[in-house]
Formats: structure tokens, C-alpha cells, sequence
């Protein structure tokens, strides 16, 4: 695929427009706030106009103003006497990164993605935090990469690929090597969000040498029409994976399996029992989290989140309409839903309720409470 230059001055020009200096905007002052009330960092869409900042109970939330929609948003490391930042990453094929102050709203930094290079919309940091990994496409092969970016300039360093196509989701292990979740899938951006390969995906999860870029060890399911998504961390090392099914028939969608577990070397997924996956589930996993030792899985199509135990036992079901961002803190995570955010507590018999006026979009991290 040869590189489209109107595409990207188009891009430019509207990162020019929404303000190099980052003007914030929120709608009047800020009200006060009940005792520990949660603050989430996500992305939301007013309009057809996406934004990215800061989320809190009975608020309008407070952000920057995104040329296209936003997909993860990563908390920086930070220094003493300076304000938190955090990286947005536009949604696959994405364009720009963005360095941003998310308690002030104000936009510190655009990157414009460079010639024939798309964002899958993750990234992770580097040992020693000084760089950050993000998954990416080469637009003209199709091939996919990890690029390792410098956290201040967000210039890419080095590239090595990434074991597979449509890379998505990637984790640092606690030994310094990388895993990535290849989900199979080619998107371009001259076909937008349209899936090029179907019948020829081939998901996997690949393990990664940081140093040399190295495939250390590859993963694979043996039904080639799951998707591996979104991944977290047990306690244990046990990884959670959020799959999606691209089954051409309806009902093997419906019967696909939302979470899959990496326990050692062995990947294999938590099937669903007879009878036992909800109405409408169709195969669609949107976020994966691990709180109070277990897997939280959303299904935003279906309309309900659900959990297992690490080992892939014991579930449990929340309806919730438009379920998709979780923000795991600790004993306390939160899931967002198309009119309400649920936060839970280790130990509480139930989740408390907050009103969401504008919808999370696709991932959101618990910064604190106030």
C-alpha cells in the first residue's frame, strides 16, 4: 500500500486545528466532590467529536479534543513536583499519539504516526521507563510491528515484527520479555475499519525478546476463527485474554468462548457450559481486567460483564446495557456502561451505581479516588 499524503495532511491539519498548546475544555467549574469519589481516565465521544481526559461522578467529564477516536490511554511514570501525564493512542489503524496533562485537560504533545506506519491502539512501557512499545501495521506489507518510542520525543527508536498481523494488545512480563495478542485481522485505512482476511486469520499470542526482537514462543487456538484481543495479569502470572469471534455463522459465534487463559505453556479456553452463555453474547469481548483474583471480561454488544476465578472456574454475570471499559485499582474496579458505571469492592455485596452521561470509549484506568 503506497503512502496517501491527503490522509495525513488531512490528519495534520485537524491536530492543528484542535490546537498544538492544548487548550482544555470542560463545562463550568468543578463542583465539589463527595468523599472518595472515583476519577477514571478514558476517552468519550460528544457528538461525532471524540475526546480524551478525566471522568468523575456528576461531572462533565474534562479533556482534550482528539481528531479521531481515541483507544488506550496510558499513565505515564511520573517525577516529583510534576503534574501526572498520560499517552493516548488513536483507535486501529490509528495516526497519532498524544501526550497529554488529564487532570488539567490540556494536550502537551501530538505525533503524527510516520509514512505507512498505523497504531493497533496499545502500548506498553519499558523496564526501565524510559521507552514505551506500541503495536503497529506497515501499511504497504501488512506485516505486524512492535516500535520501540522514546517517552519524551514519542519519535520511534527501532522497530522489530511482531509475530503476526493485526497486533493488538501487548504486556511487559515481569522477566523483561514482551507478549503480544496478534489478533489475526488486517484493517487498512483506505478500508477504515473493514476486516481484509477472515478466512485467512491466524491469531496468536507471541512472546517476544525486547533486546533483539527475538520470537521466543508462539501461542494458537485451534479454532483459527478466535480473535485474541485484550490481555491481564493474575497475580499468580496466570494471563487472561478477551477473545472475539469472527464465525461466519451466527450460532458458533454464539456458542465462541469470551475468555482464554495463558497458565504456563498451555493456552486454552473458559468454555462456556450447556446453556450457560447469555442472550445475544455473539462473540464479542470488549475489555479484560483481573481484580480480586479474578478475570472481569465486558461484552458491550450482549450487554453484561462477567467473571471467572484464575483458573477459569466459577462464573458470575452483571447486566449491564453497553458494557465495555474496565478500570481495575487495587481491591476496586469499575466497568462503564452505556448509562451507568459500576464500581465494585472487594467483599461488598454489591456494586455502587454512578450515572454516566457520555459513554466511556473502549478502555479507562482507575487514577485515584478524591
Amino acid at each position: 500500500m503506497a503512502f496517501h499524503p491527503s490522509r495525513r495532511a488531512f490528519l495534520g491539519q485537524a491536530v492543528t486545528a484542535l490546537g498544538l498548546a492544548g487548550s482544555g475544555w470542560h463545562a463550568g467549574a468543578a463542583t465539589p466532590r463527595a468523599p472518595n469519589t472515583p476519577r477514571v481516565l478514558t476517552a468519550w465521544m460528544r457528538g461525532e467529536q471524540s475526546w480524551a481526559g478525566v471522568w468523575t461522578p456528576e461531572q462533565t467529564p474534562r479533556g482534550v479534543a482528539l481528531p479521531a477516536r481515541a483507544h488506550q490511554l496510558l499513565v505515564l511514570p511520573g517525577t516529583p513536583g510534576n503534574a501526572p501525564q498520560a499517552l493516548v493512542l488513536a483507535r486501529r489503524p490509528g495516526e497519532y499519539l498524544l501526550r497529554m496533562d488529564p487532570l488539567r485537560g490540556k494536550a502537551l504533545q501530538w505525533h503524527t504516526m510516520e509514512d505507512d506506519r498505523y497504531l493497533g491502539g496499545h502500548a506498553a512501557l519499558s523496564a526501565n521507563g524510559k521507552t514505551f512499545f506500541t503495536t503497529e501495521t506497515d501499511g504497504d506489507t501488512g506485516q505486524g510491528l512492535i516500535a520501540e518510542r522514546d517517552l519524551h520525543t514519542l519519535e520511534k527508536l527501532r522497530e522489530f515484527p511482531s509475530g503476526g498481523i493485526g497486533p493488538h494488545a501487548l504486556l511487559l512480563e515481569a522477566s523483561g520479555t514482551l507478549l503480544v495478542a496478534n489478533g489475526g485481522i488486517l484493517n487498512l485505512p483506505e478500508t477504515g475499519r473493514r476486516k481484509l482476511n477472515i478466512g485467512r486469520m491466524d491469531s496468536n499470542l507471541t512472546r517476544l525478546d525486547v533486546q533483539s526482537g527475538q520470537v521466543l514462543a508462539q501461542y494458537r487456538l485451534a479454532d483459527h476463527y478466535l480473535s485474541l484481543r485484550h490481555l491481564a495479569f493474575a497475580p499468580d502470572g496466570t494471563l487472561g485474554i478477551a477473545l472475539q469471534a469472527e464465525h461466519p455463522q451466527p450460532q458458533d459465534r454464539q456458542a465462541a468462548p469470551a475468555l482464554a487463559l495463558l497458565q504456563g505453556d498451555t493456552l486454552r479456553t473458559v468454555d462456556w457450559a450447556v446453556g450457560q452463555a447469555p442472550d445475544a453474547w455473539d462473540g464479542y469481548a470488549g475489555d479484560v481486567c483481573c481484580a480480586d483474583n479474578r478475570f472481569w471480561v465486558s461484552a458491550p454488544h450482549a450487554g453484561w460483564l462477567a467473571s471467572w476465578s484464575v483458573a477459569g472456574e466459577g462464573l458470575q454475570t452483571q447486566a449491564l446495557a453497553g458494557a465495555g471499559a474496565l478500570a481495575a485499582g487495587g481491591e476496586r474496579w469499575m466497568v462503564g456502561g452505556d448509562t451507568a458505571a459500576l464500581l465494585y469492592r472487594s467483599h461488598a455485596p454489591q456494586p455502587q451505581r454512578y450515572g454516566v452521561a457520555l459513554p466511556w470509549d473502549n478502555h479507562a484506568t482507575l487514577l485515584s479516588f478524591t
